[in-house]
């Protein structure tokens, strides 16, 4: 019976703890790094909060589009949308010029965030090119080191570039320790029945 209390007392603080990482933790983390951000940008990119309060990514025409397709602006530049999720300031949806390369990209992202991988950056494609190939693994550290631009890839319309996270963070701990014991804590109760 002792045990059974124990284990109910455990439950509630884990999920307690739980909800504290996953909400207080990432709310405050995202504040730090924006007002970061915001104060001196990364040291690859460096913004003043004047820039960062002014950023607004291209506009795309007022009419609907195909995802995979190139579209003009009024001025006659041929524009497409690429997609940039995970370390950068500012991950989404871009509008970029047809000629855009990595630099050009995380420009228009806000700069990479402290926490970014450079070496393991990955380039998916909704289709594969002619070689067959449908994702790319690029290495950036070469371009922050030296601006060598030679590992850089010509982007297609839809192309979703990804830059991973250095190592683990406390959020990501306190995310996977909620799975686990949330999993375990379901499998015990269902056992119990």
């Amino acid at each position: 019976m002792n045990s059974m209390r124990g284990l109910k007392i455990f439950t509630v603080i884990t999920l307690s703890l739980q909800c504290l990482f996953l909400t207080c933790l990432p709310s405050k983390a995202s504040a730090a790094s924006a007002a970061s951000a915001t104060q001196t940008g990364t040291d690859a990119f460096p913004i003043s909060s004047e820039q960062s309060a002014g950023y607004k990514a291209l506009a795309g025409p007022n009419y609907p589009l195909i995802q995979d397709s190139y579209f003009t602006d009024d001025v006659g530049n041929i524009l497409m949308i690429v997609n940039i999720l995970g370390a950068v300031n500012h991950p989404g949806q871009i509008v970029v010029q047809e000629s855009a390369d990595f630099a050009s990209l995380l420009s228009v992202a806000g700069g990479i965030t402290e926490n970014a991988n450079l070496k393991n950056v990955l380039v998916s494609r909704k289709e594969p090119d002619s070689n067959g190939i449908q994702a790319y693994k690029v290495d950036l550290r070469a371009y922050f080191k030296k601006g060598d631009r030679s590992s850089f890839i010509v982007f297609k319309p839809n192309d979703t570039v990804i830059i991973p996270e250095k190592g683990l963070t406390v959020e990501m701990v306190a995310r996977y320790f909620g799975l686990i014991v949330s999993g375990a804590t379901g499998v015990y109760y269902i056992k119990n029945l």
